[in-house]
């Protein structure tokens, strides 16, 4: 199996999940069930990364791919030996090209 590799601004984005559903929308079991949820969503496709769509623009360094989990789209890209997680997103959120980047 894939090593997988949560970048800094992916992991913000788990920890701002969580936070915001946890105590802003006072659900903590549903924050618990979202995060569970990437997790599970890191592990299969770090099996099978090319079930993701593409995601590429020439304003992008690289060619992303992203998976749905729950209400959350996952960027990532890989190699044979690891999948690195980007970012991720809620589906109503703008992605534009310029929300992907590396920090």
């Amino acid at each position: 199996m894939r090593e997988i590799l949560i970048r800094p601004r992916a992991q913000l984005d788990i920890e701002s999940i969580y936070i915001y559903l946890a105590f802003e929308r006072s659900a903590p079991k549903a924050a618990l069930d979202v995060v569970e949820a990437l997790y599970s969503a890191f592990e299969r496709i770090a099996d099978l990364p090319e079930s993701g769509r593409l995601f590429e623009s020439d304003d992008l360094e690289r060619v992303y791919r992203r998976v749905l989990a729950k209400d959350y789209w996952i960027y990532y890209t890989f190699d044979e030996e690891s999948l690195t997680v980007w970012r991720i997103f809620h589906v109503r959120q703008d992605t534009d090209n310029y929300a992907i980047v590396d920090f």
